[in-house]
């Protein structure tokens, strides 16, 4: 069964601000309850190597595809800092990218 351990301090971190992000909206779906126990394990393994690199995979899919969105949002939102919140998705994209090449080992 392959397992990926969460060694790397970029990997682990990654890891806990998804956990973080689902926990701040109080989630508890398959893609949330994955990432509280590889936060709490350090570790994945098996099909759960697959499901987080399916969510990573289509984060990153949404993420590239949604930039009318993003210019829309702000449109709307006039309030909201631009340039905080293209550097909060590029943060995202930055960590599922990381994230992504990981699991994909």
């Amino acid at each position: 069964m392959a397992k990926r351990e969460f060694k790397n301090k970029k990997i682990k971190q990654i890891i806990k601000n998804i956990a973080d992000d689902f926990r701040l909206t109080q989630e508890m779906n398959e893609y949330a309850l994955l990432f509280y126990k590889a936060d709490g394990d350090g570790m994945i393994s098996g099909a759960q190597i697959e499901t987080m690199l399916e969510y990573v995979t289509t984060g990153l899919n949404e993420l590239n595809k949604n930039i009318a969105w993003r210019e829309e949002f702000l449109k709307e939102n006039a309030a909201i800092d631009e340039i905080k919140m293209l550097q909060n998705l590029k943060t995202i994209e930055e960590e599922y990218l990381a994230l992504q090449q990981f699991l994909s080992r």
